[in-house]
């Protein structure tokens, strides 16, 4: 007797579970919609602080241009000619330290040199504004208390960015503006040029030969 209702037990333990295992699927496709896909949630809205990151962001990051500055970067010896008008240049060597800052985005320049037998010295700061999608660089030295600005562009080879530079000119009270070209020649060599309006035409007054140490 003990054994017979033992075994009505199991069997019907037995029958429970293997209906429980058939209703299982049908089960889950009802919580899920009657077995039907349940379209996606739509995404999620930024909020305005988001937003505002994202929009920053896109201006934030180092891009090919400033690869180009990257290649300038290292300890060079440099040679620089000076016109003072029709002579003969005056001529002298230095030394400059390029190095990036700021995660690749800036070439921070440090030069010294001899200029009219006294002792030089020069700082500049090279980016490229993915806002307004040109190079931008200031410029100071032991020759005067102003900052130099200078923008400009690269021209499609890559090798060769022209910039243009205001000043006050102290002498005559008046803004100026000159034009500045740097020409990389290959990885172990750039040339800056300085070039001003004399005269009603554009000459060049200064050239900075760079060389890799």
């Amino acid at each position: 007797m003990r054994t017979r209702t033992w075994n009505r037990y199991r069997r019907l333990a037995c029958l429970l579970v293997a209906a429980g295992l058939a209703l299982s699927p049908a089960v889950a496709a009802e919580q899920k919609g009657g077995g039907k896909e349940q379209p996606k949630p739509a995404a999620q809205a930024q909020t305005p602080e988001q937003e505002m990151m994202a929009a920053t962001m896109k201006y934030a990051n180092p891009g090919p241009e400033h690869e180009v500055l990257k290649s300038m970067a290292g300890s060079w010896k440099t040679v620089t000619k000076a016109w003072m008008g029709p002579f003969e240049p005056q001529v002298s060597e230095g030394r400059a330290t390029s190095s990036m800052i700021l995660g690749g985005r800036f070439l921070k320049d440090e030069y010294k040199s001899v200029f009219m037998d006294q002792p030089f010295e020069g700082f500049g700061i090279t980016g490229y504004d993915l806002y307004k999608k040109e190079y931008v660089s200031t410029w100071s030295d032991t020759m005067s208390t102003t900052i130099m600005i200078s923008r400009g562009k690269m021209d499609a080879s890559g090798k060769v960015m022209t910039m243009t530079a205001s000043f006050d000119d102290p002498l005559t009270g008046e803004k100026k503006t000159m034009k500045e070209i740097t020409k990389i020649v290959d990885a172990n060599k750039h040339v800056f040029e300085i070039w001003e309006g004399q005269g009603g035409k554009e000459v060049k007054t200064m050239e900075i030969t760079y060389t890799r140490e």
